[in-house]
């Protein structure tokens, strides 16, 4: 900084990189620091109290660490202050209350803490205040109703408590108002739905309770976004929604909102986004179901979130004639019954289709192929039948699948081997038989989970399993495998948990599975095993349960490891171990010999 007084330079520094200074009645001197996304690093220098003709400070989008420097509060000639995106800790400087023209005060995305200084209160020039983002607490000071001039007051994503003021009503110019995840409660001022002015109203994440104003159209005549989600507000949507010509976000997911939804409040057509999800909203009658028809008139829908409700009936097939823009359908968790209609395939940019936990009693339509850009295809609790169309091969861009829970039957498509994104397959409950497709052992980006359980499915398990190399769990319980335990299987290292119980399995198990030595959870129970414990079960020191019971196993109990915890396992009904720890009540391997000779053998020795 001291270069900048230095004569030598005859201003050179006005040249610099985000510098700017004034040219008439100050020549030299600097209004203005706008030094956005450089890559800054370090702390603010205190020195900056030396630009005492500074208008604007933009440090955004940089690295810098430390505190606001208290000194800052000697620029008067302070405008605009925008320190957001960086790692400033401390508490916002008491000093920042003497710059009487600061219009803007930004420090959103930083690690500022303590509570909002009293001294802000003398700033009546702002007109926008975002602290977002940070760890500033205690509760909002009911002097910010006292700025007139605000017309953005942004505190989202800090730590305050207590209740809303009610004179924040007095914001008469109030253009946007962002309250979201704090831990604000009581019940949100009724008066706030007066300020006529605003367009962004988000107040979700946090334990407020009230009701949407009956009125609220005429009221907040200009609003554009406007969610509640995750409080406790209540009652019905008022049909006055419809008065409002520009709202394009209605978000009151996560509340106790109830009745029906109205037919008419979509008349503009402009919604994009609609989140009613989470709430105890009923359809009864087909007239209840209005509302979905009525949204064909949104062409810019981009999601439609319905789910966890109490809506019941039949999907209208007008469905299929919604916006073409859909991104998200959320209809599960509600009392849906009939058909998934024909013509879902239309929606080319869905990436969710969430239609689960519902009465659906139909095939799974065969358009639903068509969904290229799908990620996520959830119709698990349902009552489906049929096969799984092959045609569900062709999701390549598909993350998740979830059928369980239905009763689809017959084989397994090869095609499912196609979906080169999918990192979760569950599939578990239902009637699918035949053998496992080898191409399921062969997806590479499998990384959640194969849950097969719970089927019909028979044969050996495919040595080819030893390809899921980045899988974190499988499940293949519960169906009529055959064989032994593929020893490739000691090739799947990520795994964590593995359920292979009540099969048919037999053989020992295998050594090669030492290598997975990341289990947490091991199942092997209710099948045909034969041989002894692996010692090496005890030096997996991450597992936390094992069930080898209702097996043939035979030779000595380990003694170490998870072994010493009764708890964490289960070897009952193995009438051929013996020794390790007392609780398990086997036979005592110093009595091994005298038994194995005098008697009828019941521990072997291997």
């Amino acid at each position: 900084m001291s270069s900048w007084s230095s004569n030598e330079t005859m201003f050179g520094f006005c040249h610099w990189k985000g510098v700017t200074c004034s040219s008439h009645a100050h020549p030299g001197r600097v209004t203005a620091l706008r030094m956005r996304d450089l890559g800054l690093v370090g702390a603010i220098s205190p020195q900056l109290s030396n630009l005492t003709y500074l208008q604007a400070l933009d440090l955004s989008n940089n690295r810098l660490q430390g505190e606001i420097p208290h000194d800052l509060g000697s620029c008067v000639a302070l405008r605009a202050i925008n320190l957001s995106v960086n790692s400033l800790s401390g508490q916002i400087p008491w000093s920042i209350g003497n710059l009487p023209k600061l219009a803007v005060l930004n420090v959103r995305n930083n690690k500022i803490s303590g509570n909002v200084p009293a001294s802000l209160g003398n700033l009546t020039a702002l007109t926008m205040l975002s602290i977002a983002d940070n760890y500033v607490n205690g509760r909002i000071p009911p002097w910010i109703g006292n700025m007139t001039n605000l017309t953005d007051l942004n505190v989202a994503g800090n730590v305050f408590h207590g209740y809303v003021p009610s004179n924040i009503a007095g914001l008469t110019n109030l253009l946007a108002l962002s309250l979201l995840g704090n831990k604000l409660q009581g019940v949100f001022p009724p008066e706030l739905f007066n300020i006529t002015s605003l367009e962004i109203m988000y107040i979700g994440l946090n334990m407020l309770s009230g009701f949407l104003p009956m009125d609220i159209g005429s009221k907040l005549p200009n609003l554009v976004f406007l969610s509640t989600i995750y409080n406790q507000f209540e009652g019905p949507i008022p049909d006055s929604l419809s008065n409002i010509s520009k709202l394009e976000y209605l978000q009151l997911h996560g509340n106790k909102f109830q009745g029906r939804i109205p037919p008419n409040i979509w008349s503009s057509g402009t919604i994009t986004r609609l989140n009613l999800g989470n709430n105890i909203f009923e359809a009864k009658t087909p007239n209840d179901r209005d509302f979905l028809t009525s949204l064909t008139n949104c062409s810019e829908l981009v999601t439609l979130d319905l789910q966890l409700n109490r809506l019941s009936g039949f999907i209208p097939n007008t469905l299929v004639n919604l916006s073409q823009e859909l991104i998200w359908i959320g209809l599960g968790g509600n009392q849906i019954f009939g058909t998934i209609p024909v013509g879902i395939g239309r929606f080319r940019k869905l990436t969710v289709l969430e239609l689960a936990s519902n009465i659906f009693t139909c095939n799974i339509p065969l358009d639903i192929g068509q969904l290229s850009s799908l990620h996520r295809l959830l119709l698990y609790g349902n009552n489906l039948s049929g096969e799984i169309p092959p045609s569900v091969g062709n999701l390549t861009q598909l993350n998740e699948l979830l059928l369980f829970q239905n009763n689809l039957d017959n084989k397994i498509p090869e095609t499912l081997g196609n979906l080169s994104s999918l990192n979760s397959m569950d599939l578990p409950y239902n009637m699918l038989s035949g053998k496992i497709p080898e191409v399921l052992m062969r997806m590479p980006s499998l990384t959640k989970q194969l849950n097969l359980s719970n089927n019909l499915l028979g044969c050996p398990i495919s040595p080819q399993i030893q390809e899921l190399v980045n899988l974190g769990a499988i499940d293949l319980s519960g169906n009529k495998l055959s064989g032994q335990i593929p020893y490739t299987l000691g090739s799947c290292v990520e795994l964590q948990f593995l359920f292979l119980q009540a099969n048919l399995l037999q053989g020992k198990i295998p050594s090669e599975l030492s290598t997975l030595r990341g289990l947490e959870d091991l199942d092997l129970s209710n099948n045909n095993l034969s041989g002894p414990i692996p010692d090496f079960l005890g030096n997996f020191q991450g597992l936390k349960h094992l069930n080898l019971s209702l097996n043939n196993l035979s030779g000595l109990v380990p003694n170490k490891g998870i072994f010493c915890n009764p708890t964490a396992v289960s070897l009952s009904s193995n009438d051929m171990l013996c020794g390790g720890p007392l609780y398990f009540g086997f036979q005592n391997a110093h009595h091994l010999l005298f038994i194995i000779v005098i008697q009828s053998t019941k521990c072997s020795l291997y």
